[in-house]
């Protein structure tokens, strides 16, 4: 089983293909902090990527080391859980925060948290999967927080979905938690992984954009695996014989 991520754009929208390239993008953010180029120097930057987006395939490139990174502080971010706030319980090193990627065939424009509301006014954006969804959610919030530090926020968290609310401008950042993406039950036989079902789905109607996201958990085997039979086509599989 491979990692999906998956990217869906309503083209009812106003979306150009490099907004939809940037919001695709954002996949591959994680946590950084806030230090904004020069309006100058970012003009430049979008230039460029204006030019060079038509042939950018963004899945080709490198990680490179970029002295300006992060794009925001942890210290003054609010939507940070503690396990993931590595900064507030003394990690040591920090080089790991100042890598950006860079595709082999254009260059990106550097992420503006005020331009990513204004483009995305009153639309809501959804990441679906595991901890690397949730992972994807808190930074997104955070580095548009860095941005608009006073911004009206709504935050409503609740078991299996959250949502972050930027009020003055309408955008809906949400959280979907599901490991597997498809759907899971307990049956008298114990839980059961449902391959060709996939009814919590319906949660994500509605959505502007969609991130999805699964892979780590069907890795898991013996006790950490939580369920024991997976089914397909009407048909039970023992999934501790695979």
């Amino acid at each position: 089983m491979h990692s999906i991520s998956s990217l869906h754009l309503s083209r009812s929208n106003f979306l150009t293909p490099i907004e939809e390239m940037e919001l695709l993008l954002l996949a591959l953010l994680f946590f950084s902090s806030l230090a904004p180029n020069s309006a100058a120097a970012e003009l430049n930057t979008t230039r460029r990527a204006l030019a060079g987006a038509a042939g950018c395939n963004i899945f080709r490139g490198k990680w490179l080391y970029d002295a300006s990174y992060p794009l925001y502080d942890f210290s003054k971010c609010p939507f940070i859980d503690d396990q993931f706030n590595c900064l507030k319980y003394n990690r040591p090193d920090r080089s790991y925060l100042k890598y950006r990627w860079q595709p082999s065939s254009c260059n990106l424009a550097r992420f503006n948290g005020l331009k990513f509301l204004e483009r995305m006014k009153g639309k809501k954006i959804m990441f679906v999967g595991d901890s690397l969804s949730l992972n994807m959610w808190e930074s997104l919030s955070c580095m548009i927080h860095a941005w608009v530090p006073n911004a009206r926020t709504s935050l409503i968290e609740r078991q299996g979905l959250s949502q972050l609310a930027f009020l003055n401008y309408g955008v809906k950042l949400l959280l979907y938690r599901t490991p597997y993406l498809v759907d899971m039950e307990t049956q008298n036989v114990g839980r059961v992984l449902k391959l060709d079902s996939i009814r919590n789905g319906d949660a994500w109607l509605g959505m502007d954009v969609l991130i999805f996201n699964t892979w780590h958990w069907w890795t898991h085997t013996g006790s950490s695996q939580p369920y024991v039979f997976f089914i397909a086509c009407e048909i039970f599989f023992d999934s501790i014989k695979r």
